[in-house]
């Protein structure tokens, strides 16, 4: 369903925007709402509210150093907007909108809603799944709030960068994690080389950034799988809140969790090691039963 924001600014005259899957806020002049103050108040790439398809939106803190505030409280994870959610950064407010028109054609459509344009199709995809492994008991030993929203936001604003140079999209934001996928025949590499590349890349970003008061860096669980999935104005039917669906999907939610148990920095099933051009630095890890499947999968770790 389309969105809006109703935008209060603390020095100029309030204003209305409608908003497509991605809308940045920030202090930047190419920002979807650009904020700006002397002294300056607002970060240069402060938040985003991000969409799958337009159906759920959430709020995203970037790592801004003065913080994004919804309903009074402040954004450390990722927040899933509802209708009439009042926004503030630094002395802005800004109003979340909804509407139930949903004959209106929604702006900055993703790439998988590019491909077909039925309300239900099918496409193959290369998926991820990525989340911080101990997020709870990390987060439990840092004090400030402050702290901790403004390094998990550091933290999703590299992931963006990254999974976007990659060719990837990001599906939907799940606590301390993601989902992404790469869309067959729109990525070179081919969508599941990209979405390796990008893992690797992942386990490198993660050990550059370390928890506020700690000498530990990130410690990070990537899985990846290849399948098709339905896409599209699927609603209460989408996985997890997704805007994708289907077994694929599951199998790599499942597969994340298993990486956990076998304590697997990057995990793969056999369908999408069969898909990349080389095979090194992989160990074979037999086969294991997922959450929620009948049979097992055969599933190999990459250990670089």
């Amino acid at each position: 369903m389309p969105a809006t924001l109703q935008v209060i600014p603390a020095s100029a005259p309030p204003f209305e925007i409608k908003i497509g899957n991605v809308a940045s806020i920030g202090r930047l002049p190419d920002s979807t709402v650009c904020l700006s103050s002397e002294p300056p108040t607002v970060s240069r790439q402060h938040s985003v509210i991000h969409s799958n398809n337009g159906s759920d939106y959430q709020i995203v803190d970037l790592g801004s150093a003065n913080g994004t505030y919804l309903d009074g409280q402040r954004v450390v994870l990722p927040v899933q907007l509802e209708n009439g959610a009042r926004i503030r950064i630094a002395d802005n407010e800004i109003i979340f909108r909804r509407s139930e028109d949903s004959s209106e054609q929604d702006q900055g459509s993703t790439a998988a809603a590019s491909v077909s344009q039925s309300k239900n199709s099918s496409s193959y995809l290369a998926l991820m799944v990525c989340d911080i492994r101990g997020f709870t008991a990390a987060a439990a030993e840092i004090v400030s709030k402050d702290d901790l929203a403004e390094i998990v936001g550091c933290w999703f604003r590299e992931v963006s960068h990254l999974i976007q140079r990659s060719g990837g999209i990001i599906d939907k934001f799940v606590g301390d994690g993601f989902c992404a996928y790469w869309v067959e025949g729109q990525t070179k590499p081919s969508e599941c080389s990209a979405a390796f590349e990008a893992g690797r890349d992942l386990l490198v970003l993660a050990q550059t950034i370390t928890w506020p008061g700690a000498s530990h860096a990130f410690d990070v669980v990537v899985a990846l799988h290849c399948g098709h999935v339905t896409f599209g104005n699927i609603g209460a039917s989408a996985d997890r809140g997704a805007a994708i669906a289907g077994n694929a999907l599951n199998m790599v939610f499942g597969l994340e969790s298993t990486a956990k148990e076998l304590n697997q920095r990057l995990l793969v099933t056999q369908e999408f090691l069969l898909a990349l051009p080389s095979t090194d630095g992989f160990t074979d890890l037999g086969d294991q039963m997922l959450e929620g499947k009948r049979y097992p999968v055969r599933v190999f770790g990459y250990n670089p």
